[in-house]
């Protein structure tokens, strides 16, 4: 209801994570990004992920960029979020753990991942015997991206 007691009228455009869903479920992850082509050469170039949604706000000073996989209602999203004005570096905080993606091919995929401005921390490797084996890269704000190998041939 509005102010005035009338019923707003629903703009299904604006339900991008869905309208019928009956169970939660991740929607999205947030960074905060200091520089946002840096990132989307990381992201969409390096991890082969693609903008879904942009949002630019003048009034507000900031872009939101989604990103993923999939669509809006198919899975999970990174929202990139980039602040015009913002001069100084953000800091990571001690809560922020990691993003895990998935990959067919983890070896090739850090390898790739240099050559778009990853920083490979942990080289892939098996944790536990009979597991796949995982990677740790930085993005080009240094946030922690988790490699998992998702192929077993």
């Amino acid at each position: 209801m509005s102010e005035n007691g009338e019923q707003a009228k629903l703009d299904e455009s604006l339900w991008i994570w869905g309208m019928h869903e009956t169970e939660p479920r991740i929607l999205h992850s947030m960074v905060r990004v200091r520089d946002l082509d840096r990132s989307l050469k990381f992201y969409c170039d390096g991890l082969g992920m693609r903008v879904m949604n942009r949002f630019d706000s003048e009034k507000g000073r900031f872009s939101l960029l989604f990103i993923s996989y999939t669509e809006f209602a198919a899975g999970p999203a990174i929202e990139l979020t980039y602040n015009w004005d913002v001069v100084e570096d953000y800091s990571h905080g001690s809560g922020f753990g990691h993003i895990a993606i998935g990959v067919p091919d983890i070896h090739a995929m850090c390898d790739r991942l240099e050559q778009f401005g990853g920083n490979v921390s942990l080289r892939p490797k098996t944790m536990v015997e009979g597991a796949p084996e995982l990677a740790f890269v930085k993005d080009p704000d240094g946030y922690a991206i988790e490699l998992i190998q998702t192929r077993h041939e």
